[in-house]
Order: C-alpha cells, then structure tokens, then sequence
C-alpha cells in the first residue's frame, strides 16, 4: 500500500479544466450581462464558484499552506474582480460578492481538507481500470 497518493496521470488535463474554470469566471465576471438574478442568487453563484475553483486546485496541489495559499489567490482574485467591474459602466463593485467569494474560497479549502480532497485520485483509479488498446 502506497502512503502517498498515486500521480496523477491526466494532471494536464485536471490542469487545463481548472484554468478553464478561473478563464471562464474572469470573463463572465467582466463581460456585459443582463441576467435576472433572484435577490441574492448572484451570491450563491460567487460562492460555488470560488468554492470550486479552490477545491479543484486544491486537490491538485498537496499540502495545507499550499492549499490555504489557493484559498487566499482565490479571494484576492474576486476581490481584484470586483475593482475591475468597478472601473467599468455595465458592473457594480459590490463588497458582499467579495464576501461570498472569500468564504465560498474557505469552504472549497475546508473540503479538500476532507477525505472528499481525495476525488481525482479515485477518478485516476477508476480511469487506470479501464481497457486500453495498447494492452
């Protein structure tokens, strides 16, 4: 039994589907849009989102202080956003998004924390169990 978890054999892939996720969120966060969000839905999206993006970095980086470190670049990131749209006529600066980012941040650190922290090794697992053509 190994003490250390297996390499990730697919880490450009995790990779490339993380900076998606930050690309994607940067993006949104600065583009023109005009969607009726519920009072306070728009928070709810700030929170799972920060929250994601730091879980999945953080499952690709081990180590408490290097995921803490993630926690913070995330909440700063929003924080940064939140300036930009700011600066902008089609955004507002809101501190409760900023709010909602940082926690949704901890949270996303809280849970890699957890055995859950542990998902993409057990999805390598799973993909090492499948055929392949050259065995």
């Amino acid at each position: 039994m190994h003490l250390n978890p297996p390499a990730q054999r697919h880490r450009r892939l995790w990779l490339l589907l993380g900076w998606g996720m930050v690309f994607s969120v940067v993006v949104l966060s600065l583009i023109p849009l005009d969607v009726d969000l519920q009072t306070g839905g728009d928070k709810i999206a700030h929170f799972i989102g920060y929250g994601s993006m730091t879980f999945w970095f953080a499952m690709l980086f081990r180590g408490r202080g290097r995921q803490a470190g993630i926690a913070i670049a995330f909440a700063a990131m929003g924080v940064a956003i939140e300036f930009l749209q700011g600066l902008t006529d089609y955004r507002t600066f809101e501190v409760a998004d900023m709010i909602a980012n940082a926690v949704g941040a901890t949270l996303g650190w809280g849970l890699a924390q957890t055995p859950i922290g542990s998902a993409l090794d057990w999805v390598e697992r799973l993909l090492g169990l499948l055929p392949t053509r050259d065995r």
